[in-house]
């Protein structure tokens, strides 16, 4: 059987250095494609920042790649992008993993932490702290790469992107009948528990949340993350 690709789309505040463990030891079979999102880690950005807008340029990025048919993998932020291209085109991808997704209906940002985003723009303390508070049971062996990337986001993102995330939503019935795995973990404090399954519900498939780990699961146990993904590529046809 040829080799098939799975795209990784890393969330906010974040980069593809966050699927370094994953691009190193991919599930057998399986191609890892990790780009950068339009804004990030220093990449550079133009126009609207919005989930349909990364969804946009995501579609063109794999048209560029020549990606066909691919199974599409989101992390927090990521999760809604991919949730957007796959409730354009449900057919086109073989399916989907939303690891610590934002929710279908969006995720909403207190008004009152807009200013604490802004400050992340200056200050590389509390960058630092607020990145730390992603991994509880240990942080990556390349979080200063992780951070470095962090504080390299455009500045149109750091408010931009709550507000994207905050005007988002997806009716699950436009992903009706695709093979998803939806995944999460226990400390999760953005991305609650509760969040994910509620999220594998309106989806039809039950949740796994992964115990002793937070929102940054997939870099706190890549060993366990890619079990879990290997299991359930080898059920696509």
């Amino acid at each position: 059987m040829p080799e098939r690709v799975l795209v990784a789309l890393h969330g906010n505040f974040a980069s593809s250095a966050w699927w370094v463990d994953l691009l190193a030891a991919p599930p057998e079979g399986w191609r890892v494609l990790a780009p950068d999102l339009p804004g990030f880690a220093g990449t550079t950005h133009e126009g609207e920042v919005g989930i349909a807008a990364y969804a946009d340029w995501l579609e063109g990025w794999m048209e560029g790649e020549g990606v066909t048919r691919p199974v599409l993998l989101g992390h927090s932020l990521g999760g809604a992008v991919v949730l957007e291209a796959a409730a354009r085109r449900p057919d086109a991808y073989a399916g989907l993993i939303l690891a610590a997704s934002a929710p279908l209906t969006g995720l909403v940002t207190p008004e009152e932490n807009y200013p604490v985003l802004e400050l992340l723009r200056g200050n590389a303390g509390l960058r630092e702290m607020s990145l730390g508070a992603l991994f509880p049971s240990r942080r990556p062996d390349n979080f200063a790469t992780l951070l470095d990337h962090a504080g390299q986001m455009a500045p149109s993102h750091y408010s931009g992107n709550a507000r994207a995330l905050a005007a988002w939503s997806v009716e699950p019935g436009r992903l009706a009948g695709r093979p998803v795995l939806v995944l999460g973990g226990e400390l999760d404090a953005l991305v609650t528990p509760e969040l994910v399954r509620a999220q594998a519900a309106a989806l039809g498939t039950d949740a796994m949340v992964l115990p002793g780990v937070g929102h940054g699961f997939p870099q706190e146990d890549p060993a366990a993350f890619r079990a879990l993904l290997q299991s359930f590529l080898d059920t696509l046809s």
